[in-house]
């Protein structure tokens, strides 16, 4: 008697699903699908998008440690679906919602949550649409889109939901989304406009950004709200990339990074309650930053810098920009040739300096604007053998500050004699 009550209870302690996975690959086979409204959940294992599915509400589990839906068709289109899989423990290898690589294909207003490795994964059709979902509670990655067989031409995403900040900030990687080329196979002109991307605050790995661009010239990022993770947006080797209008807070390192690209405009952003620093422009070799913009953009709150221009960083313009700093107002470490005009700088007394050179060669102008309650105007800082020269600064309004210019001097470093603070 008791050996058939616990095989009883073992009987209903395991859930046991039926298989829907031939009998829709069977209807999708044969054309459109929509699904009939208020179904139970329905269970597959791997379904091939054939043909399109509205799935009218409905529940899709994925029972699979691969992909539970695939999208390689030319413009096949998945929407109104709740997508879930088993469990959101981090794994790159482990399952995915769907995988999308047909040209033209659409993901809309679809929920993905609870996979291991990556809410949407692909990157080789051209010109998909990503719109109106909600990609939560994924263990690695929410989307990623790679071109790794040929170029392709960038798509929509907008009006998305990423939302990853329930996750562990000591072991979460890896950011809500990334879109990548390679040199030879570039993911071109892509528009990513009105979501929101929430990861942990403070995560351990710097891998943890809300958004990367790699290789992924001519695309625009804009009416975004980022909040957590490492980096609000980072946009590496690309050329001619613009990013305006986004809201970024609480980064660990950098509302916005630009490293390694040529002609990026970054606009009209709000950048607050950064734990380090607004902006980073980075031309680490090999490839440097040259000819990007700066305009118009709002920095406060920033425990560190509120721009910084790092090596092999030249010809970069800062414009109407309004940047509020504890520490650094413009930092330019490595960097040389830099226009600031018409920038509001505000200071925090000891210890702030509204623009500090670190090994810089220099060629900096500053017209109009002001500077407002720092400890130095300028401070010249050198460590190696270094000639920092060719300083103006000119007509900018000044109130409130302890010191005109300082210099802390090492290591061979030097001044050129045309300084000027007029």
């Amino acid at each position: 008697m008791k050996k058939a009550i616990a095989l009883v209870l073992l009987f209903f302690a395991v859930k046991v699903y039926a298989d829907d996975t031939a009998r829709l690959q069977a209807m999708l086979d044969a054309g459109k699908v929509t699904l009939p409204a208020n179904h139970a959940p329905y269970t597959i294992t791997s379904i091939n998008l054939t043909h399109s599915l509205n799935a009218n509400g409905n529940v899709i589990r994925c029972l699979t440690d691969d992909q539970g839906i695939v999208m390689t068709k030319t413009g096949v289109k998945l929407s109104n679906a709740e997508i879930v899989g088993l469990d959101d423990t981090t794994n790159p290898s482990g399952a995915s919602g769907i995988q999308l690589n047909g040209d033209r294909d659409t993901v809309d207003h679809v929920y993905i949550h609870k996979f291991p490795a990556y809410g949407i994964i692909g990157g080789d059709g051209n010109r998909p649409v990503i719109t109106n979902n909600k990609i939560a509670d994924i263990g690695y990655m929410g989307i990623f889109l790679f071109s790794t067989h040929h170029s392709i031409r960038g798509g929509i995403v907008a009006s998305n939901t990423f939302d990853r900040s329930m996750l562990n900030p000591n072991t979460v990687t890896e950011g809500d989304i990334m879109l990548r080329g390679t040199p030879s196979f570039a993911s071109s002109g892509w528009k990513v406009y009105r979501n929101t991307m929430l990861m942990p605050i403070a995560p351990k790995d710097l891998t943890a950004m809300c958004m990367e661009l790699r290789n992924t010239p001519y695309s625009q990022v804009y009416d975004n709200t980022f909040i957590g993770g490492t980096i609000g947006v980072s946009i590496v080797r690309n050329n001619f990339v613009t990013v305006y209008n986004n809201k970024c807070m609480k980064q660990r390192e950098e509302g916005i990074e630009v490293c390694d690209s040529e002609n990026t405009m970054v606009r009209d952003n709000i950048i607050t309650d950064q734990l380090n620093m607004g902006i980073m422009v980075d031309g680490f070799a090999p490839l440097g930053n040259k000819f990007d913009t700066l305009l118009n953009n709002t920095i406060s709150r920033c425990n560190g810098y509120g721009i910084q221009l790092f090596k092999d960083t030249y010809n970069t313009h800062i414009r109407n920009c309004t940047i509020t700093t504890k520490s650094k107002a413009i930092n330019i470490q490595g960097a040389h040739t830099v226009t600031v005009q018409d920038c509001i700088l505000t200071g925090n007394g000891y210890g702030s300096t509204a623009i500090f050179l670190d090994n810089s060669k220099g060629k900096i102008t500053m017209k109009g604007g002001s500077m407002k309650g720092f400890e130095r105007k300028l401070f010249i800082y050198t460590n190696k053998q270094v000639k920092t020269d060719d300083i103006l600064i000119d007509g900018v309004k000044g109130s409130d500050n302890m010191g005109e210019s300082d210099k802390n001097l090492s290591g061979g470093g030097e001044i050129g004699s045309n300084i000027r603070i007029k």
